[in-house]
């Protein structure tokens, strides 16, 4: 079986703008070429993809289970391309992973200044799940990572980086809200959200069985969290670096004591890379960038350093 890519994606504009006549103007080839293409990629799949009448086309079965891995590898094709033009201009790339919430709040004036100062190194951040972020630099699909600290591959180096207390956020009305700060036990019967399923276990363990949450909601990002916060339907556990994104809402985060919780976040560089020289020259600007906050939260870090 050969599938090209132009196969791929005659298939997939069809599919997308359900018509022939629109998919071979969109990629200004003829529709016959467009429908032998299609053709083409079905003979080698060896089933029908799409469902052609005189009126529409639409997706067969097989063609909606088909369809996403195909947009998949035209992706990724893509990155091959940029890849291979970025490396004939001599350029440097680096893909670096973080949670939208570390990305949005703490690597804006990072990523300014690195490419004030470099700006032969093209930064591309990679939008991943929060729970795949290490996940995501073992298996080499980026340079480096920033995330909470934990056990990762032999080939993966994990630098401290910095530390976050966690806290909780609420709507302004909330009962909680005029507090400036809260106990453990007085909201484990609140309706708790977490971004993913590792803070939620990294709580668990520090404060011990003691403590057990009876209302508990996992959404993928900060920004989901935020807006059921808005909605009045619970309360969000995030890292204390989150409040530049709570003022859209004008929500409030409080400090939970009894006892206090923090979370190390570390820089993650994927060794057989390191001695790339835009992933070295950020990796030690990211380290010397951090080493402003010292020993405080990174919240609590002067304004002029993020």
């Amino acid at each position: 079986m050969r599938i090209t890519f132009r196969q791929l994606r005659a298939f997939v504009s069809t599919a997308q703008l359900n018509s022939f006549v629109e998919a071979a103007r969109a990629l200004h080839i003829t529709q016959a070429a467009l429908s032998n293409a299609v053709r083409e990629l079905e003979d080698a799949v060896g089933f029908r993809l799409l469902e052609r009448t005189t009126r529409r086309v639409r997706l067969s079965q097989e063609g909606e289970q088909f369809l996403p891995h195909a947009i998949h590898a035209l992706d990724a094709l893509k990155q091959i391309e940029q890849c291979a033009a970025e490396l004939r201009g001599h350029h440097h790339v680096v893909k670096i992973a973080t949670s939208r919430l570390v990305g949005w709040s703490l690597m804006t004036r990072i990523y300014h200044d690195f490419h004030a100062a470099h700006p032969d190194v093209r930064l591309t951040p990679v939008d991943v799940k929060v729970d795949d972020i290490r996940t995501s630099v073992e298996q080499g699909y980026v340079d480096l990572a920033i995330s909470t600290h934990s056990p990762v591959a032999e080939h993966v180096l994990a630098i401290p980086l910095f530390h976050s207390r966690i806290c909780v956020v609420c709507p302004q009305n909330h009962p909680l809200a005029h507090r400036k700060r809260l106990r453990w036990r007085e909201i484990v019967d609140e309706p708790l959200i977490f971004v993913g399923n590792l803070p939620l276990l990294h709580l668990s363990k520090q404060l011990g069985p003691g403590y057990r949450f009876s209302q508990v909601r996992q959404v993928g990002d900060t920004t989901a969290a935020l807006s059921l916060v808005a909605a009045g339907m619970g309360l969000a556990v995030c890292p204390g670096f989150v409040e530049p994104a709570t003022r859209v809402h004008q929500l409030k985060v409080l400090k939970v004591e009894g006892p206090a919780v923090s979370r190390p976040y570390s820089l993650f560089v994927d060794s057989r890379r390191s001695s790339n020289a835009g992933v070295k020259r950020f990796s030690e600007f990211v380290l010397e960038y951090f080493a402003r906050v010292g020993q405080r939260h990174v919240e609590d870090a002067p304004r002029e350093v993020f």
